[in-house]
């Protein structure tokens, strides 16, 4: 005969019991994650050498870090350099290259004593070293080598005088890992223009010097002296054009008058 199964009341105002839960597999804490050892090697901030070989050289590096640097002032997060040393190996300050200008994005602008790739999350995005006579074969080639291995998206062979590099302006762009040389093209002039993807800018190489072309506004980036000039010069033509509309208006005001009290 089965046995019959009571069901107990539970009191008013009692609490029924409530069921027992397995208590929880205990989980060790995490470790905190380990505090990186401190660096013991020294990165130096100077090589020793000096940063042109040239008044010239000099200048056209000046110029173009100047230009790019006034072009990116507003975003924060454009790092734009000029020989300064780039140091791409952890605990090994030999390993170092330091281009005349580049460029790296998603990085602040500060002032650093040297760039290291480990610190900074990544590398240049574009490079640019004007030619020289004592620097011209590094350029072209062990220079370009370490771009290459380092990741850099973009190098720039600049020659204004067409003496170094078999053309005024080279690109090359980090293709699968190795560099392809960028489509170029002559102007009737004999200016050198490319394409820098990356940059979303034309560059345009004569013998006085490397400029870049805005296709947007249809205008050369500006160096600060050269914007300031231009907004004074654009404030003056507007005050000139305003006055003579505002003159225009007066004498217009005058005949009107002039033929009502004759009417």
């Amino acid at each position: 005969m089965p046995v019959k199964k009571v069901q107990q009341s539970v009191p008013t105002g009692a609490v029924a019991p409530q069921p027992v839960r397995p208590p929880l597999p205990w989980v060790p804490p995490r470790p905190a994650p380990p505090v990186p050892a401190e660096d013991p090697v020294e990165y130096p901030s100077e090589d020793g050498i000096p940063m042109a070989a040239s008044l010239k050289h000099a200048r056209r590096m000046v110029a173009g870090f100047r230009t790019l640097e006034h072009r990116f002032r507003g975003p924060p997060d454009v790092f734009v350099g000029m020989d300064l040393l780039v140091y791409y190996e952890r605990g090994n300050n030999g390993k170092s290259v330091a281009p005349d200008v580049f460029v790296s994005f998603g990085v602040p602008q500060r002032d650093l004593p040297s760039y290291k790739v480990w610190e900074e999350g990544k590398p240049p995005d574009v490079v640019w070293e004007f030619g020289s006579e004592s620097t011209v074969e590094e350029d072209a080639g062990e220079k370009k080598e370490k771009y290459r291995r380092m990741g850099v998206r973009e190098y720039w062979l600049v020659d204004p005088d067409g003496e170094y590099h078999r053309r005024r302006l080279q690109g090359f762009a980090l293709v699968d890992g190795d560099y392809v040389e960028l489509p170029w093209d002559e102007r009737p002039d004999g200016t050198l223009t490319a394409w820098s993807p990356v940059l979303q800018l034309e560059q345009r190489c004569t013998e006085e010097g490397l400029r870049f072309w805005d296709r947007k506004t249809k205008r050369y980036l500006e160096l600060p002296e050269e914007e300031r000039e231009r907004l004074r010069q654009e404030a003056e033509s507007r005050a000139d054009r305003e006055a003579q509309a505002r003159k225009q208006a007066e004498s217009r005001a005058d005949r009107e008058a002039q033929a009502r009290k004759q009417e």
